[in-house]
C-alpha cells in the first residue's frame, strides 16, 4: 500500500516537472524577437554637402503703390474695394473738389482778365506808334528846313519836343504790355497750379494692379499725405529677407536662391541688395525675384536658401524619419539586425534627405522601409 502511495506520487512529480519544462519551453519561445524581413538598412555616412543659410522673409509685390491724399476735404465716393482689378489711370476715389473748381474758376478769370488787357494795350502801342512815326517824320524835315533856315528856330523846337512826347508814350506803353504780359503769365501759371490741384480730388491708379488695401470711406476726412488705398502689381513678386552682414560678400546681384513658402519651392534670383544695414539686428535686406506665376500674395512667410559652399554632416532620407508628436527618430539595428528607436534632432531640409544633428553617429544602420511594420527590439532581415 505505501508501496502504490509512493509510485502515486512520483508519478505526479514527474508530470508536474513535464508541465513546468513544457512553460519554460513556451516562454522561451515566446521571448524570440519578431523577424521582420526585406527591410532596407542603410548606413550613415558623413558626406560633402552643399552649405547654405536659410533667411527668413517676406513676400511681397516688386510693385506697390500707396495713393494718399494730397489735398484735404472729403470723400465724396470710393469705387473700388480690397480684392477689385483696376487699370492704369482708372479713378478709384473722389474727394469734395468744389474748392479746388472755385480756384480754377479765379485763375481762368485772371488768364482772360490778362487776355483783354493785352488786346487793349496792343490797340494803344499801335496808334501810339504811329503817332510816334508822324512826329519823328516831321522832326527830320524840320531838320532839313532849318539847316536851310526855311523855318524858325521855335517852330523846329516844337516839331522836336512832339517826337520825344510820342516816342515816350510808345515807350510807356511797351513797359505796360510787359506788365500785362507778365501778369497774365501768372494768371496761366496760377491756372496751371489750381488745375493740378483739382486734379488731385480724382485718386487715380499709376498701375495696373489689384486693390489691397482701402483705409477710407465716403465721408471720411483726409488731410494731405492719409493713406486711402494701396494697389499692386500681381504680375511681380519677389521675397525680401534679412541677411547678416557677414555673409553679404557671398550674395551679389543674379545669385541663384532657392525659396520655399508654405505651398511650394521656387527658383529665384537676388534682384537687389539694399546696402544699407539695419542698425538693431546687423542685417541686410536682400531682394528675390520669385517667377511671375508662383501664385503668391503679399504677406506669405517664406524662406531663403543662400549658397554658402560645402559642409561635411550626417544625413538620412526623410522616410526614415518616425514622428511621435513633437519629436522625431529613426530605427537603428544593431550588428544582430535587433532594432532600436532613438530619438534624434534633424537640422537643414536637403530636398529628400535631412541632416541629423545628434541622436546618430557615422556608421550606424539606419531602417529607410517598411516603416509601418517597424517595432523596437525587433529583428530585421535585409532584402
Amino acid at each position: 500500500m505505501n508501496k502504490t502511495i509512493i509510485a502515486r506520487g512520483f508519478l505526479i512529480f514527474l508530470a508536474a516537472g513535464s508541465l513546468a519544462a513544457c512553460g519554460s519551453a513556451e516562454k522561451a519561445k515566446d521571448a524570440q524577437p519578431e523577424t521582420i524581413r526585406g527591410v532596407q538598412l542603410e548606413t550613415v555616412r558623413l558626406q560633402s554637402l552643399p552649405d547654405f543659410y536659410e533667411a527668413t522673409g517676406t513676400v511681397r509685390s516688386a510693385t506697390t503703390s500707396v495713393l494718399s491724399a494730397q489735398i484735404s476735404g472729403t470723400v465724396r465716393e470710393v469705387r473700388v474695394k480690397p480684392g477689385d482689378r483696376v487699370k492704369r489711370g482708372q479713378v478709384l476715389a473722389v474727394i469734395d473738389d468744389r474748392g479746388p473748381r472755385a480756384q480754377v474758376a479765379g485763375a481762368q478769370a485772371g488768364v482772360e482778365e490778362a487776355a483783354q488787357g493785352l488786346a487793349e494795350i496792343e490797340q494803344a502801342l499801335q496808334v501810339a506808334a504811329a503817332d510816334r512815326q508822324f512826329a519823328e517824320a516831321t522832326y527830320r524835315r524840320y531838320q532839313g528846313l532849318l539847316a536851310k533856315n526855311s523855318v524858325s528856330r521855335q517852330e523846329f523846337d516844337g516839331a522836336e519836343a512832339k517826337y520825344k512826347a510820342a516816342a515816350a508814350n510808345e515807350r510807356a506803353l511797351e513797359a505796360k504790355k510787359k506788365q500785362i504780359e507778365a501778369r497774365g503769365e501768372q494768371a496761366r501759371s496760377q491756372q496751371d497750379s489750381a488745375q493740378t490741384v483739382l486734379s488731385y480730388s480724382r485718386v487715380t491708379s499709376p498701375i495696373d494692379g489689384v486693390v489691397t488695401a482701402k483705409t477710407v470711406d465716403a465721408g471720411t476726412v483726409v488731410m494731405p499725405g492719409m493713406p486711402l488705398l494701396t494697389v499692386e502689381d500681381p504680375m511681380r513678386y519677389r521675397l525680401e529677407a534679412s541677411l547678416p552682414e557677414q555673409l553679404l560678400p557671398k550674395v551679389s546681384l543674379g545669385t541663384a536662391v532657392t525659396i520655399h513658402t508654405e505651398r511650394e519651392k521656387f527658383d529665384g534670383r537676388v534682384s537687389e541688395i539694399v546696402p544699407a544695414a539695419d542698425t538693431g539686428s546687423r542685417t541686410f535686406l536682400v531682394k528675390v525675384d520669385l517667377p511671375k506665376d508662383c501664385g503668391c500674395r503679399s504677406g506669405e512667410y517664406g524662406t531663403a536658401d543662400f549658397a554658402m559652399g560645402e559642409a561635411r554632416r550626417l544625413s538620412i532620407p526623410r522616410r526614415a524619419l518616425i514622428e511621435h508628436g513633437e519629436l522625431e527618430g529613426v530605427f537603428v539595428a544593431d550588428p544582430q539586425g535587433v532594432l532600436e528607436y532613438r530619438l534624434v534632432k534633424t537640422g537643414k531640409n536637403l530636398g529628400d534627405r535631412v541632416e541629423i544633428l545628434s541622436g546618430i553617429s557615422e556608421g550606424d544602420r539606419v531602417a529607410i522601409s517598411q516603416m509601418g511594420r517597424l517595432r523596437d527590439g525587433a529583428r530585421v532581415e535585409e532584402p
